[in-house]
């Protein structure tokens, strides 16, 4: 399992924004985190290089920064004395950055943390989030990123869809996903889209005939987890099978107790895995959980594809993954 300590939310101190502060206090409070904020103040360089032509007698490094930085920091700490209990207060971060994306995804993997937390639009509705800082945070983040929309509550989960397409790729979202479930008590659905122009879990091996393409899919997925956990070595999560075809179970094995986190598959022909994803999800999930690569055709490179549209198009929250460096090397 997933341990989330440590939530980083940025905030352009926009509406749109405040979305993430509830959402970022749920989830600390089911897995006992603490919660930073971080305001990134735009380097004008345009500006800068304006001010200093004309002879200007501000400083924009040794006065307009500092004093723009302190200011922000007075204003996320206001914000998190309201959103946030004092038990998951954590630290008010302001910098100023040339590339507000970046600075966000270094100081994520410099402070060690577990998950970014953002709305899905800031100001203007445009630039913080899905737009353009959030989509370049999501794309080149090492840990994951959970987008969330502003007209949604931060109302406990149920159901949490994870797409994937058998790889181990698509797979390396289910530690998050099933973290998630065990902390909210809800359900999974494995996802996977049968698109058009051919699918790779039937290259190459042989199916029953006397099964529908469906249910083929359905047991290579299967075969697909058993060998994903085994190769991560999470050999205190098992699969129980069901009584019946696509309802099975992760038994998850703690010391001298277990426990279930039932699982649903669901297999649908779609014209794209996008399209696919964003109709079933927008009528049977609580939160879409994936991860930004899989196999070629599924999301080509960094969210070049199925990972990029979904994050940007769904209302629902979306955990976005990204697969450890050393199985993307595998596909360079």
């Amino acid at each position: 399992m997933e341990p989330i300590k440590k939530i980083l939310v940025p905030t352009d101190f926009s509406d749109n924004a405040r979305s993430a502060y509830d959402h970022s206090q749920e989830i600390a409070h089911r897995f006992d985190a603490r919660v930073d904020f971080v305001h990134i103040i735009p380097m004008l360089k345009y500006f800068h290089e304006s001010i200093s032509t004309l002879g200007h007698p501000l400083d924009m490094e040794g006065e307009i920064y500092p004093r723009a930085q302190e200011e922000a920091e007075q204003k996320l700490k206001r914000f998190m004395d309201t959103y946030l209990t004092d038990e998951h207060r954590g630290e008010a971060i302001c910098r100023v950055g040339r590339k507000p994306s970046a600075r966000i995804s270094d100081l994520a993997g410099e402070g060690g943390y577990d998950m970014i937390v953002m709305a899905s639009k800031g100001q203007h509705d445009s630039h913080l989030l899905r737009g353009s800082t959030t989509e370049k945070v999501i794309r080149y983040s090492d840990i994951p990123v959970f987008t969330v929309d502003a007209s949604l509550s931060s109302d406990g989960l149920e159901q949490i869809l994870l797409p994937t397409d058998g790889s181990k790729l698509s797979l390396s979202a289910l530690p998050v996903a099933l973290s998630l479930a065990d902390i909210y008590g809800a359900e999974i659905i494995l996802y996977h889209a049968m698109e058009l122009y051919g699918n790779p879990l039937n290259d190459g091996k042989k199916l029953d005939p006397r099964k529908s393409e469906e249910a083929n899919i359905y047991e290579a997925l299967i075969d697909c987890l058993e060998a994903y956990l085994s190769s991560e070595k999470l050999e205190h999560i098992q699969i129980h099978r069901g009584e019946a075809d696509f309802e099975d179970a992760f038994v998850i094995t703690e010391e001298a107790s277990s426990h279930n986190i039932p699982f649903s598959t669901v297999v649908e022909k779609s014209v794209s895995a996008h399209v696919g994803i964003q109709e079933y999800a927008g009528d049977h999930a609580d939160l879409v959980v994936m991860a930004t690569h899989g196999y070629s055709g599924w999301a080509h490179l960094f969210l070049g594809s199925t990972a990029e549209m979904v994050a940007q198009h769904l209302t629902i929250p979306v955990v976005t993954v990204k697969p450890p460096s050393s199985e993307l090397k595998k596909r360079e």
